[in-house]
């Protein structure tokens, strides 16, 4: 599925909703512990769905869960990782082996519920109408993502190999987060040896060639530049953000620019300096020409 800055533009989710979102979970967050209990006495009617409260203990923990997500709904924020919750919340339906006409009928009960209570809290009939249009926008998003992760959920278990593709696929996940741990911790560990590189060419500024040393210490404060934007890159990935090959062009070019500084006071010959040169100019064209892309495409 999309990235939630897509299903948001998709539902017209602006500035103005962010604010309504505010006041909407100022209004309903006090009646989490009432909305719990009413979902519970509405899901109970149902004798498919009652047969999922066989026990006490998971009575309380489904209370329990369904108030966490009624707030969950308009606490936000909604980013990557709040999809990720909601495909999850319809994989976890299929699993079970609960129906999608449910969980429509059950986001029908979370509106009503919801406007019941906006409607009664507010006496100015514009605010009531703006508040309602984002109370529409969030739970519609809510839904749309649900039962598109429950589609795909679906669809999967017409395959023999289900389980074991999702095996597979699980631990693949862990792996992949477990490397992209050990790829953090390997940039901390390079932003370290960097900053002790600069510390080392500011010192040699001072201590022998004044002119060297500050050119070396140059390219290394644009190495560290870069390792700090490596660094917040990696951090994205690991917050459920988009990777980007860009950043590495951008780290070359940088590189190439640091030997070009300290080519121009070392004795280098007319070739080697020319290839620097060189590899400068190309990889500028590449990133002018990605810049150029990206914008293209907006």
């Amino acid at each position: 599925m999309e990235s939630m800055d897509e299903v948001r533009k998709h539902y017209g989710f602006a500035a103005k909703d962010e604010e309504n979102l505010k006041e909407l979970s100022a209004i309903l967050f006090p009646y989490s512990g009432n909305f719990a209990e009413a979902f519970y006495d509405f899901l109970i009617e149902d004798p498919h769905l009652a047969s999922f409260f066989k026990t006490d203990a998971a009575i309380q923990k489904r209370k329990e869960t369904i108030a966490a997500w009624f707030k969950d709904v308009f606490a936000g924020p909604y980013n990557n990782l709040h999809l990720m919750r909601l495909q999850r919340i319809g994989e976890v339906h299929v699993r079970i082996g609960l129906k999608g006409h449910y969980v429509n009928s059950a986001m029908n009960f979370v509106r009503s519920f919801c406007i019941r209570q906006t409607v009664a809290s507010l006496a100015n009939e514009e605010k009531k109408a703006d508040l309602q249009e984002t109370l529409n926008k969030v739970l519609d998003l809510n839904l749309d993502v649900i039962t598109s992760s429950y589609r795909e959920a679906e669809l999967k278990k017409v395959f023999l190999s289900y389980k074991a593709e999702s095996t597979m696929i699980r631990w693949s996940d862990r792996l992949l987060h477990g490397l992209n741990i050990v790829l953090l911790v390997g940039l901390i560990a390079m932003a370290i040896g960097v900053v002790s590189l600069l510390v080392y060419d500011i010192h040699s500024a001072f201590t022998s060639d004044l002119q060297t040393g500050v050119i070396k210490a140059l390219g290394s404060l644009l190495i560290l530049w870069m390792i700090i934007e490596l660094l917040h890159t990696q951090m994205d990935v690991l917050k459920g953000g988009k990777f980007h090959v860009r950043i590495f062009l951008e780290l070359a070019l940088v590189a190439f620019i640091r030997k070009l500084f300290v080519a121009s006071v070392e004795s280098k010959d007319a070739v080697t300096f020319g290839v620097l040169l060189g590899g400068t100019f190309v990889l500028g064209i590449i990133l002018y020409l990605l810049a150029k892309a990206d914008s293209w495409q907006k």
